[in-house]
């Protein structure tokens, strides 16, 4: 089974921008807004190993802090291209608003791609959706919502709820417990994907067949 194929149905925040990401199904002029960011500020301690929780109870990882930083803030560091995403189920009610980095590095030393959930509200998440431009339906059933440039650019200043990084490299098990050290605990979920479970960095390491991990901090 593939992360490719099979997004993660115990974790609806991120399913819609899984989709997305995981097929490739980047679509020119679907909600995409192409900025060119201040010069990185990124330090090469940001790596996703040392996510902690502060003293405020907070999660800082990758240089971001959760319910903080927001999109901007991610573009100030990573000095990359952001490409922004409303996505509703296949009834049309909005699920998640999410911007992706779909080819960054941490830390100067690790490259992959970077999904951020935006803490939308559910009010924003609906007058968003009213306001957009043109709705795609997706071959999972989800639909992806073209925002107008208003609520774009407005959606970068949003606080970011949680993350998930996607490491080009196929980390093994043995590299990833030499980072992370041994889960607190294991699970499959309905996809079929294992996963490791580290409570104290709020995070969860998604596996799949092909080899490939996928990093997800703050659900």
């Amino acid at each position: 089974m593939n992360l490719q194929d099979n997004p993660d149905t115990r974790h609806p925040t991120f399913y819609w921008g899984w989709v997305t990401l995981m097929l490739g199904l980047v679509i020119g002029g679907i909600s995409v807004f192409w900025v060119s960011p201040p010069e990185t500020t990124q330090t090469a301690t940001a790596l996703p190993w040392e996510a902690k929780v502060n003293e405020a109870g907070a999660l800082e990882v990758l240089g971001l802090i959760l319910d903080k930083s927001t999109t901007r803030d991610a573009m100030a560091l990573y000095g990359k291209e952001v490409q922004v995403y409303l996505f509703a189920d296949g009834q049309g009610k909005p699920k998640s608003l999410e911007s992706f980095f779909e080819d960054m590095y941490i830390g100067y030393t690790m490259r992959g791609k970077l999904v951020l959930n935006i803490g939308a509200t559910r009010e924003q998440l609906q007058q968003m959706m009213d306001r957009g431009i043109r709705i795609k339906a997706l071959e999972s059933g989800a639909r992806e919502v073209s925002l107008d440039s208003d609520d774009t650019i407005a959606a970068l200043d949003i606080p970011i709820h949680a993350l998930t990084y996607i490491p080009y490299p196929k980390l093994d098990e043995a590299a990833l417990e030499s980072r992370f050290g041994k889960p607190v605990t294991e699970s499959v979920g309905d996809d079929k994907l294992k996963r490791w479970h580290y409570p104290d960095k709020k995070l969860i390491i998604i596996f799949d067949d092909s080899g490939r991990k996928a990093l997800q901090f703050g659900e």
